[in-house]
């Protein structure tokens, strides 16, 4: 192998489509010919490169929620990716696969025990998935804080990927660097080359031969590449491989199983290089910044110039779900202790029933309040707790309007909360939630989220 590396990370991600009362998933017009996103994607990625092998030559992320679908839809090629990794492990005694917090929130703006939980979640899930600890995580949105490191750290973690821009410090060829944190503990973060990766997500032209991308791209790449040995690391969303821009599996393909070999460059996965090559130089943190906002992550709160439009409607939105959090958290505090031994230790375990792992009997058991407890009342507050954390996903404020439907994915997930606990408990959450949601008004001003995506949990008018 040559010591002048290239690594390619894929972020593979979907949010929670399906609807929370049914399960079932939804009919998405747009995505014609097929019934939804999910699927669209499947076939014109997921499953392409599967099949080719892609995922155990590149480094990637398999957002859990993504997984739990394709458990259920497509088993078949989430067993290849399954297998894509333990080949990689096989190999080079390094996987390819990295862990994800587990709903795609942004993590800076968490509750601190919002923030581990879905780490933890995440953590649990990679291991249920491909039967091995992770050693790095991706962070949705690669949003990050100092509290967000330490977190990760604290569940064993050892590194992760960021954007140029997130580091102090670090050159412009982006590459490998160590963060030493207030803990007194040390953080591995691999920089991928922004140019890079901007040519792979939206100029066609330049990934249209692999061997003209690699001569053209990535030999100058390497020839400023800092590091010892030198690293290029392009990071990009996965679907760019087959779904944004048709036949990018192919170049992918090309790319890491030929091209870059012939042009003496050797492929690497994002663990195998930290692992095999701790960082020499030192970085510090860009507290809040992330890959898609360079405005203090005020893309997915208050609301910044990086959507076009009006944005005033992301921080009443937030504020509602806050505000829900809140509320169905006080329940959970209060009931919960009377029938979960610890109600917050417990919630953070519950992912081993979410992705069926275990039954909720057979987890409840070691859970079971000491008193007796009640496993009806703990089965609710815990999927109630399971949809209030979904509501958070990135994708309900990343957009221009309050009308997207990735918004409705998340309002509907707060409101399948609400109504667990209004009906075991006779409160109003959901009729307060509503109230809140009517605040948050987009790019037609008379349409409220509530209207918009709560219609059939709104009241009744008055005859």
């Amino acid at each position: 192998m040559s010591n002048r590396y290239v690594c390619v990370h894929g972020h593979f991600y979907q949010p929670s489509r399906e609807n929370p009362v049914s399960g079932e998933m939804p009919v998405e017009v747009a995505a014609v010919p097929y019934s939804n996103f999910n699927e669209k994607i499947h076939a014109e990625c997921y499953a392409p490169n599967a099949e080719l092998g892609n995922f155990a030559l590149m480094s990637f992320n398999l957002g859990p929620t993504l997984a739990s679908w394709l458990r259920r839809y497509h088993p078949e090629t989430l067993r290849r990716i399954v297998a894509a990794d333990h080949a990689a492990f096989a190999a080079r005694g390094h996987g390819s696969a990295l862990a994800q917090s587990y709903h795609h929130t942004i993590l800076p703006l968490a509750s601190e025990r919002d923030r581990r939980t879905e780490i933890r979640w995440g953590v649990r899930s990679f291991e249920l998935l491909f039967d091995r600890k992770p050693r790095g995580i991706w962070l949705p949105e690669t949003a990050v804080d100092t509290e967000t490191i330490e977190d990760c750290a604290s569940e064993g973690l050892v590194f992760t990927i960021l954007a140029p821009g997130q580091l102090q410090s670090a050159g412009d060829s982006g590459g490998a660097y160590a963060l030493e944190l207030p803990s007194g503990r040390r953080f591995e973060v691999l920089v991928y080359d922004g140019d890079l990766g901007g040519a792979v997500s939206f100029d066609s032209e330049s990934t249209a031969r692999a061997g003209a991308f690699t001569l053209h791209h990535l030999l100058p790449a390497i020839a400023r590449a800092g590091g010892d040995p030198p690293l290029v690391a392009i990071a990009t969303d996965g679907e760019v491989y087959g779904h944004h821009h048709i036949f990018k599996d192919l170049f992918l393909h090309d790319l890491l199983a030929q091209s870059l070999a012939q042009h003496g460059l050797s492929a690497v996965t994002s663990e195998q290089y930290v692992m095999c090559h701790p960082a020499a130089r030192t970085a510090t943190l860009i507290e809040r910044g992330s890959w898609g906002c360079p405005h203090q992550l005020a893309r997915w709160s208050s609301g910044c110039s990086c959507t076009d439009g009006r944005s005033g409607w992301k921080q009443p939105l937030r504020d509602a779900f806050d505000a829900l959090a809140h509320m169905v958290d006080d329940v959970f505090d209060d009931a919960g202790s009377r029938s979960l031994r610890d109600p917050w230790a417990a919630r953070d375990a519950y992912v081993d029933v979410v992705d069926g792992a275990t039954t909720f009997d057979d987890w409840y058991e070691s859970w079971r309040a000491p008193r007796g407890g009640d496993a009806a009342q703990a089965l609710l507050l815990l999927e109630a707790q399971r949809h209030r954390l979904a509501m958070y996903a990135s994708c309900a404020f990343y957009w221009e309007d309050v009308s997207r439907i990735e918004t409705g994915y998340g309002i509907r997930r707060g409101l399948a909360a609400a109504t667990l606990i209004d009906r075991a408990f006779g409160s109003s959450l959901v009729e307060r939630f509503v109230n809140l949601l009517s605040r948050s008004r987009g790019l037609d001003q008379d349409l409220s989220a509530a209207v918009l995506h709560a219609r059939e949990w709104m009241p009744a008018p008055a005859r």
